[in-house]
């Protein structure tokens, strides 16, 4: 195992941003970037496999475990369930579980010291990716996303003007306004929030 090469932070080209919670830009990078990071520091050498997995209503869930160097790290990963606008139908179970895992692969590679810096609130995030902007009412969120939304903040004991006060705080309009891509960040914040507090 090679921990400077663990440790050593993503270049700034590879680092992205996406709205987080409370309009808050949080940094990421790609998880095939976390995979070439796991090659070069076990020389290939390493496992990933899926420990369980759990369909929510808007989200999946899912627990992974890393094996590299004789280490053992586990560590939960989600994802919103994407949701086709016109039909307000799932789109992919099975992607949207790809994207759990990877958060989860990811997860689990900060606790070896893979992009540790990205938690970091010195981390500069990209100034040339702007939020996304609100587009016609062809890309508002779906019924199911607006009832995933109201369900979880009943479940955190938020009343209704409460939950409208958050989302107007994080993406300047109320949870009937926003976007697709904006609901499925707010719908994962929330459940985010709602697995903490439990």
């Amino acid at each position: 195992m090679n921990r400077q090469i663990l440790e050593q932070p993503f270049p700034q080209n590879l680092i992205k941003s996406r709205k987080g919670f409370a309009g808050k830009q949080l940094a990421y990078v790609e998880g095939s970037n976390y995979i070439e990071r796991l090659n070069q520091a076990f020389e290939g050498e390493w496992s990933f496999e899926i420990l369980q997995h759990e369909v929510q209503a808007s989200e999946v869930i899912v627990l992974g475990k890393l094996t590299a160097g004789g280490i053992v790290k586990a560590a939960f990963g989600g994802s919103a369930i994407t949701i086709a606008r016109d039909t307000g139908e799932t789109v992919s179970l099975a992607d949207d579980l790809k994207s759990a895992a990877t958060d989860s692969l990811k997860k689990a590679c900060s606790l070896l010291g893979i992009g540790l810096h990205l938690y970091s609130s010195e981390t500069v995030v990209p100034q040339n990716e702007q939020p996304k902007v609100k587009t016609a009412n062809g890309d508002r969120l779906t019924q199911k996303q607006l009832a995933a939304i109201w369900s979880i903040a009943r479940n955190l004991g938020m009343g209704s003007d409460e939950a409208r006060r958050r989302c107007v705080k994080a993406f300047n309009c109320v949870p009937e306004q926003l976007s697709k891509s904006d609901a499925s960040y707010f719908i994962q914040e929330l459940a985010e929030e709602q697995r903490g507090a439990a």
